[in-house]
């Protein structure tokens, strides 16, 4: 081989000792960079799972917060319904009040010399009127027949007593006394007598008009005085008729309906 020759020769092993020197180098670089593209892969992974934790977590929050807002709408639906049921019964006791108390005054003015004299007493209580008649005036001694002065007294009462839709409980009451001999044959007991006497009431009520579905009869005979029996006077005043009104029963309030439920929660 000449000198030219082995000169070319160790040129170009030179050549190419540097060229595999430069692709080592490269190589190194490449895989120094596919080490931190693997690395920073790695971190960004793991930032995506958390983020993939983190948006689970935020999308059941919602979710419940949905179903929550919900129930608040479906709760606050059903208090505005009982509140405006609340407010339609507030009005309804209202008028109720009014009427009993309307009444209550004419009653005072169509009996005032009635009541006046004591042979009456009405008294509006807080759920209705008491009106407080004595036998000695609506009654025959002895008798469950209303008398002429009676009937009249009762007439005036039933002519308010209509125009109302309470109940009406007619209250039979007795003094303590044994009945005579002459009553015994018709009333064993002052039960039998008392409650003779608020049915003859009653019974003239439903003839004035008042449905007999708003009449009750109760008979306490000797065991609701309203004073001692320790006295004539006393038993006098026992002996008497209480007209009772109160409210009807009303209507119990439906319940909500279905869409008032609130939904089950997830």
């Amino acid at each position: 081989m000449s000198a030219s020759e082995h000169r070319q020769v160790v040129g170009e092993l030179d050549h190419l000792r540097q060229r595999s020197a430069a692709q080592a180098d490269r190589i190194e670089r490449l895989e120094a960079e596919e080490t931190y593209l693997g690395d920073e892969l790695a971190q960004n992974l793991e930032a995506f799972e958390d983020l993939s934790i983190e948006y689970q977590a935020l999308a059941e929050d919602a979710a419940q917060l949905r179903s929550s807002e919900a129930s608040l709408e479906v709760k606050l639906r059903g208090e505005s319904e009982r509140l405006v049921l609340s407010m339609n019964n507030l009005a309804q006791a209202r008028s109720e009040v009014d009427r009993l108390t309307s009444t209550y005054t004419t009653l005072m003015e169509d009996l005032e010399s009635e009541v006046s004299s004591g042979q009456i007493e009405i008294e509006q209580l807080r759920e209705g009127i008491r009106v407080s008649v004595s036998d000695d005036i609506i009654f025959a001694s002895g008798s469950a027949e209303l008398d002429p002065v009676g009937r009249k007294v009762l007439e005036k009462v039933s002519r308010q007593l209509v125009k109302l839709d309470h109940s009406i409980e007619v209250q039979g009451h007795t003094d303590d006394q044994g009945l005579k001999a002459s009553l015994r044959e018709r009333f064993p007991t002052n039960w039998e007598l008392a409650a003779a006497r608020a049915a003859r009431v009653t019974r003239l009520m439903q003839e004035r008009g008042i449905p007999g579905e708003r009449l009750r009869v109760v008979s306490f005979a000797s065991y609701r005085p309203m004073v001692s029996n320790d006295s004539a006077d006393n038993r006098s005043q026992n002996r008497r008729i209480e007209i009772r009104l109160k409210p009807r029963p009303r209507e119990p309030i439906s319940s909500l309906p279905d869409s008032a439920t609130p939904p089950t929660g997830q």
